[in-house]
């Protein structure tokens, strides 16, 4: 976390109880396949993304996918 507050939980759906709250300066790992889900606040939040490829998004819902609207 670079900026704000990011809020991240792993899922099939949007679960809020499930969300772990990771302030500036935190780091986390995505395990390979695992649905995964986030929430941001009111303040604007910068994330800094690394890693290995090749990479890919898989909506579990489909009407959630934003290239779909």
């Amino acid at each position: 976390m670079l900026q704000g507050t990011w809020h991240f939980g792993f899922g099939d759906k949007f679960d809020k109880s499930k969300l772990k709250t990771l302030p500036v300066g935190s780091v986390y790992t995505e395990p390979d396949k695992a649905p995964h889900f986030a929430m941001t606040g009111d303040e604007p939040v910068i994330v800094l993304l690394t890693g290995n490829g090749p990479t890919d998004t898989i909506y579990e819902n489909p009407a959630d996918d934003p290239t779909k609207k």
